[in-house]
């Protein structure tokens, strides 16, 4: 009785809750770091066992006052354990939910059976002294602790959904041992049969109640079990599906098969310098195999390192050149701060898109420098005013220099009819991504974001070709997609399910 706190113990309630906290603070640590070895360490130390066994051992001998009180306990401990885990959660610096957290927020019917077993076990060990050595061992099966520890981390981070799944993991662990210690209590003799006769109606409703609640979580958690199994299977068959149609390219290949259930698609990620085979195939394969799902394929062809010259460049980009120098030569000439927002040319109409802090140089200026370049050109000025802007708002440096870089970087793209996907700069380093149809010459930009920060910027520039892969699927329309990792060829192919298919 007193290995059960059945029986009064002196400073059991202190000795207990001491712990129970340093469990719990060992669970979330170990939990936070994704360590297994930390989380079996909170298990072995935690004492929340002891009171649901007494509660199991009360009930079975008929004595519902103390298995009351010992559920009360539990219901204490329980509340304890998630409070302290969600304070040392609130307290730890902000990080993804890992692994071992994850995993104990699906619970399915795999987890009861196994509580049923080590709730048995755990009764048996301490009705037998001669087994009580394997009380340690059922405490690492049946843990009670790490799941409320993953609730109080669930909540912390406001996910309702995996802190649920974290509590029914616990319920179903506390029921189970409940019943099965129940059933041993009474199976061992620990129940003496007098007592046993005397109070079976009452065990027989107790007994009825404990088994309906047990049944009442199995039902979700056989549901869960089974839609695990027909994920782990629908991922199977993706996957030699798309083995299938790489075939020996399947060896240079990287391929990564997604199936969103919730939202009736399978996206299909392949990586890889080869060419792709024709995608129409593995649509077809995939959406006879998954006739309700959308079916997407993307293709990221890494772009192989080459070293090959550069032709010149074209005649018109090195007109635009030329007439950019004597634009900013011509600005550079007046008092106020500019910047230049474009510059296209139209047969020999030069559009000049620019704004500064006040007034720009008279175009009279403008026209004998254009002059040198070519004489038929006539230039067209579109300026705006920038606005000062209140003190607390001013931007800083930094952001000032890396806005007008930006902004020579984008004109600089559009003159050789590149796209810009991304600039930053840090204030050491500019990066740049682009993108189009062959790679251009870096010198010109080299010398541009050298103008604007006053000095040579070290420069980093990804550049991505733009191939179109298409499909000879009536059905399949394929569009160049917008985001393209770096050094990658990014090539999108959606099709839906054709009508009754």
């Amino acid at each position: 009785m007193s290995d059960l706190a059945i029986s009064r113990t002196e400073n059991w309630g202190y000795r207990f809750t001491v712990m129970l906290t340093l469990s719990v603070v060992v669970a979330v640590m170990g939990l936070a770091l994704d360590s297994a070895a930390v989380v079996i360490g909170a298990m072995l130390l935690a004492p929340l066992m002891q009171p649901v066994l007494a509660a199991g051992a009360c009930m079975s001998l008929a004595l519902f006052t103390k298995s009351l009180q010992a559920m009360i306990r539990v219901l204490l401990a329980t509340a304890w354990c998630i409070g302290v885990a969600y304070l040392i959660s609130y307290i730890l610096p902000e990080a993804p939910l890992t692994d071992e957290v994850l995993s104990r927020t699906q619970p399915d019917i795999k987890d009861l059976v196994v509580a049923l077993a080590a709730g048995a076990a755990g009764a048996y060990a301490t009705v037998r002294e001669d087994v009580s050595a394997s009380l340690p061992g059922v405490a690492v099966a049946v843990a009670l602790v790490p799941p409320l520890a993953s609730v109080g981390m669930a909540l912390e981070r406001a996910d309702q959904e995996l802190a649920i799944g974290a509590l029914l993991l616990y319920i179903t662990n506390l029921a189970a041992i409940l019943f099965a210690s129940i059933v041993v209590f009474v199976i061992t003799g620990f129940v003496s049969p007098r007592r046993l006769s005397d109070n079976l109606l009452r065990l027989t409703l107790a007994g009825v109640a404990l088994v309906a609640l047990v049944v009442v979580i199995a039902v979700p958690l056989y549901r869960a079990s089974i839609a695990s199994i027909d994920r782990s299977n629908e991922q199977d068959t993706a996957n030699a599906i798309v083995a299938a149609w790489l075939g020996d390219l399947d060896r240079t290949m990287e391929q990564t098969v997604t199936i969103k259930r919730d939202q009736q698609q399978v996206l299909v990620e392949i990586r890889g310098f080869e060419t792709p085979p024709d995608q129409g195939t593995l649509i077809e394969d995939l959406r006879t195999e998954f006739p309700d799902y959308d079916v997407a394929v993307q293709w990221l062809r890494s772009q192989r390192p080459t070293t090959t010259t550069l032709p010149p460049p074209e005649p018109t980009e090195q007109l635009l050149a030329e007439i950019r120098v004597v634009v900013e030569e011509w600005l550079a000439a007046g008092t106020v701060s500019y910047q230049i927002d474009n510059i296209l040319l139209d047969g020999s109409l030069v559009r000049i898109d620019a704004a500064g802090t006040g007034a720009p140089p008279t175009i009279d200026d403008l026209l004998p420098r254009l002059a040198e370049v070519d004489p038929s050109l006539q230039p067209g000025l579109n300026w705006a005013t920038l606005e000062t802007i209140t003190e607390e708002t001013v931007p800083s440096p930094l952001e000032l220099t890396t806005e007008q870089m930006e902004l020579v970087v984008e004109q600089w793209a559009a003159e050789r009819l590149l796209v810009l996907r991304s600039f930053a700069y840090d204030g050491e380093r500019a990066e740049v991504e682009i993108a189009g149809s062959r790679e251009p010459d870096l010198t010109r930009l080299e010398e541009l974001l050298a103008d604007v920060a006053g000095e040579e910027v070290p420069l980093l520039v990804y550049f991505i070709q733009r191939q179109l892969v298409t499909t000879t699927l009536p059905t399949t329309t394929t569009i160049p997609a917008s985001g393209v990792e770096d050094g990658l060829v990014l090539t999108t192919t959606t099709t839906a399910p054709t009508p009754g298919g």
